[in-house]
């Protein structure tokens, strides 16, 4: 698993198979750009190989307390 920085801002889908949350990248927009794309991706927890559209992703900021 990847290590997410406290404050940071990213792009993640939920698998439509297990419904594990799956980081997909850092958002350099920072929460403000219209996610357009489709992504192919497989889940690092089941290994289902999914699509998701803008719809599918959701934006995600790492707490800065590790406690939230």
């Amino acid at each position: 698993m990847r290590t997410l920085t406290p404050g940071q801002w990213y792009l993640r889908f939920t698998c439509e198979h297990c419904n594990a949350k799956q980081i997909l990248f850092p958002d350099l927009s920072r929460g403000e750009a219209k996610i357009k794309p489709t992504y192919v991706v497989e889940c690092s927890s089941c290994f289902h190989k999914g699509s998701y559209d803008g719809d599918d992703i959701e934006r995600y900021q790492h707490p800065l307390d590790p406690d939230t």
